[in-house]
């Protein structure tokens, strides 16, 4: 997701339903699992910054909702209010246990799904909302990962999706974070256009992040994994303030938040 900062963006980008990121997949084994259950427990730090993502699209959510790499949920929870059920995918059974643990009752359910699969352990299911907060840029084929995630919405359903932007600045850290690129805002329409899809609103997010990320985008490394829990205190605190700059003309933001309706059948 795109920090507040500068801070990696992502959930925690390694726990976008991949196992670990795109640059190492494989399986989802003990030792990956415990690596971003871990950079969960970090980020877990951030209400604020969870809560500003949801702002930029709770207004769409309805009916049933599928999160693809929902992780333990720090986003459902701001939206949930608008949704009468949710079904957060994950690989890490850990993270999909504490989702369903944080929410009791029946209304959020987590499927294990490996999103690099068939997707079979989803069939059957069509949401009114599909959502995918960083997880787009993990696949070299976005355009297959938007198709599938089509098939899984009902007809004029909704996709939400949260990219990082400004394919100027991808670098060492995005390579070292598993993304394959970072998007333009055009180049997003037009990908989402012919999978059969009608911007409904695509807004950046996070201009001091996007400021900041200059000076980090050559370091070799998943940036998030190093920051103190201090700091990110620190920057949970700030949310507010960094939120309202997402509505000042003109300004480039470290992340993209899109919603798109499926046109026709």
């Amino acid at each position: 997701m795109g920090y507040p900062l500068g801070v990696k963006e992502s959930h925690d980008d390694s726990a976008s339903g991949l196992g670990s990121t795109a640059s190492s997949l494989g399986a989802a084994d003990d030792a990956a699992n415990l690596a971003y259950d871990e950079a969960q427990d970090r980020m877990a730090l951030l209400p604020n910054y969870y809560r500003w993502i949801a702002s930029h699209f709770r207004d769409h959510v309805r009916g049933t909702v599928l999160e693809l790499g929902s992780g333990a949920g720090m986003v459902v929870q701001h939206y949930l209010d608008r949704a009468e059920h949710v079904v957060g995918v994950d690989v890490n059974a850990e993270l999909l246990r504490r989702l369903e643990a944080r929410h009791p009752g029946g209304r959020v359910r987590g499927v294990q799904v490996d999103l690099r699969g068939d997707w079979r352990e989803l069939d059957g299911l069509a949401a009114d909302v599909v959502i995918a907060l960083d997880v787009l840029e993990h696949f070299e084929d976005d355009a297959a990962f938007v198709a599938r995630a089509k098939a899984h919405l009902a007809p004029n359903g909704v996709l939400v999706l949260k990219v990082p932007a400004q394919s100027r600045l991808y670098g060492p850290m995005d390579e070292a974070s598993g993304h394959f690129r970072r998007y333009d805002a055009e180049p997003l329409r037009a990908l989402l256009a012919r999978a059969g899809f009608e911007t409904l609103a695509l807004r950046p997010m996070n201009p001091v992040g996007a400021w900041a990320y200059r000076f980090k985008r050559e370091k070799k490394t998943n940036f998030s994994k190093s920051i103190s829990p201090a700091k990110l205190r620190v920057a949970n605190a700030l949310m507010p303030v960094l939120a309202t700059l997402d509505h000042v003309p003109g300004l480039a933001g470290l992340s993209w938040i899109g919603v798109f309706r499926r046109s026709g059948a």
